[in-house]
């Protein structure tokens, strides 16, 4: 198995990636994309599963963050996000066999709202959609946006960063909240690095709050591909329960699973759980 770490520069932002090839012949193209403050490694306990069916691995930092590179104008609509996506996967496909290929789609929390529109703008290049705790919503309530629009926003930002982000010790107690369990030192301080790119350029943060995290979910319905969600019983992020407003209205045609005792992370903390999902959905979707 060869793992790879490349760049690619698409509009002058810098996105880094990571190829991960089975040893037998390629039967599957899989993309994994990290969500906003993870890393391509959340993914690592997962991988086995996906090379052992012969998967071609693509594992992606979200533009902005991770390894990938940031400025002030990083894309933050989801829209945009998918378009810069594609063009890492049209080159992966063009330089790998001269031709656009279809592709099986993961993600995890706000990053599934960018395979969500990569799927809506290219329906015939995508197999699959695998959504891990998906945030498909705007975490600002539309009562609050004010206070993010004001001019006072980015100074409270900057403080709740300086205490929270800035502060590794902070930072490690926040993570203990989104994994539901007290994370490794060494892998909080990877986490927590790229994020500090942010200390002083809250107008980002802001854009992001307001654009980044919501799609037309309207068109989530449309999508004829097969789709799998697992949700965290135990999520402290997002809740421990599925939406309603997304099974019964917004995406009704996917395919629903709850775990129990997973919080916002389950590919990390439970990860032999989501491995049995995905063996049962590569089975019998996918072959």
């Amino acid at each position: 198995m060869e793992n790879a770490g490349r760049d690619i520069t698409i509009r002058g932002l810098n996105i880094r990636y990571h190829v991960v090839r089975p040893s037998e012949p390629v039967k599957h193209r899989v993309f994994l994309l990290s969500a906003p403050g993870f890393l391509t490694s959340c993914w690592r306990l997962i991988l086995p599963e996906l090379t052992e069916a012969g998967c071609l691995c693509v594992l992606c930092d979200m533009p902005g963050f991770g390894e990938s590179g940031f400025s002030d104008e990083i894309p933050v609509e989801q829209s945009l996000r998918a378009r810069y996506l594609w063009g890492v996967l049209d080159t992966i496909d063009l330089s790998r066999d001269g031709q656009l290929g279809s592709w099986h789609l993961m993600a995890h929390g706000s990053a599934c709202g960018a395979i969500a529109e990569m799927a809506i703008q290219q329906p015939d290049s995508v197999s699959s959609l695998f959504m891990v705790s998906p945030m498909l919503y705007a975490p600002v309530p539309r009562v609050f946006q004010p206070i993010v629009r004001s001019k006072a926003f980015p100074g409270m930002l900057h403080g709740w960063m300086r205490r929270h982000i800035a502060s590794p010790q902070r930072f490690e107690r926040l993570l203990s909240r989104v994994y539901g369990r007290e994370p490794q030192a060494a892998q909080a301080e990877l986490m927590r690095l790229p994020l500090m790119r942010f200390m002083d350029h809250e107008d980002v943060a802001r854009r992001l709050l307001t654009e980044g995290f919501s799609i037309d979910t309207a068109a989530l319905s449309s999508l004829f591909m097969p789709a799998m969600i697992l949700w965290g019983g135990r999520d402290h992020i997002l809740g421990g329960s599925i939406p309603r407003r997304l099974r019964k209205k917004d995406y009704p045609t996917a395919e629903y699973h709850l775990l129990a005792a997973a919080g916002h992370c389950a590919m990390e903390t439970h990860s032999r759980a989501v491995r049995d999902f995905l063996r049962g959905w590569i089975r019998e979707m996918w072959n």
